[in-house]
């Protein structure tokens, strides 16, 4: 694995979907095997996709998820959102702004979460030990390696190094007007319970009894904070 080089290149064939938006078929011609992220929920994909892909889903505690999300919608000017978190709270919760349901998302993802082509990972765990769910992925995928090298590519994927990545940190952007840069850069803070920091107890009574109800009849469990993260 070239550290050096995945820190610094773009990756071939690359583009940013929210800003080149053309179709759901992609490139047929892009060789195999294609990675191919997305944001959609696996109701909105094409149904056979368990059938023929492997799917790797990574779910986030709601809390922190809205407050990264908040940060996203005030960074991005096609977003067009300049209203504080109290407001973007109510939003989130009556499933008014792009990309909710949040939390039927994730339940149909867990519903499926033990077929065989289907690797559910927290983002809490990944905080917790990176390195035990990259050996979890790697095998999923059928990879094997080396102690230094899922070391490497750890350290490679730490918080820390990661907003250093220009591309990751969609600075490539930067210069088009899409973004508010004084507002903050794409990738901030990566913590598990920084939630606490923003939400008020008024806030967050609402926003668990809003989960409770929502999540009546499941057994999917969010992680709110950690006693250590990497």
């Amino acid at each position: 694995m070239d550290m050096e080089g995945l820190a610094k290149t773009v990756p071939q064939g690359a583009s940013d979907a929210a800003f080149d938006v053309k179709d759901l078929t992609g490139d047929p011609n892009r060789p195999s095997p294609r990675f191919v992220k997305s944001h959609l929920p696996m109701s909105l994909n094409n149904p056979r996709l368990l059938d023929t892909c492997k799917v790797v889903y990574v779910a986030r505690n709601p809390k922190d998820a809205c407050v990264s999300y908040h940060n996203h919608n005030r960074l991005f000017r096609d977003c067009g959102f300049n209203g504080d978190l109290e407001l973007f709270v109510e939003h989130f919760m009556n499933e008014t702004i792009v990309e909710t349901p949040f939390i039927e998302h994730m339940i149909e993802a867990w519903n499926l979460r033990h077929h065989p082509n289907m690797c559910f990972l927290f983002f809490e765990d990944m905080k917790k030990d990176l390195r035990a769910q990259l050996r979890k992925v790697a095998a999923f995928l059928g990879k094997s390696y080396s102690e230094e090298q899922i070391d490497k590519l750890a350290s490679h994927l730490h918080i820390d190094n990661f907003k250093k990545n220009p591309y990751v940190n969609m600075e490539h952007i930067n210069a088009s007007g899409a973004v508010n840069t004084d507002r903050g850069s794409f990738i901030r803070k990566g913590k598990t319970g920084d939630w606490k920091n923003h939400f008020t107890p008024e806030m967050t009574e609402k926003f668990d009894k809003w989960m409770a109800q929502k999540m009546k009849g499941c057994d999917l469990k969010y992680v709110e904070e950690l006693d250590h993260q990497d």
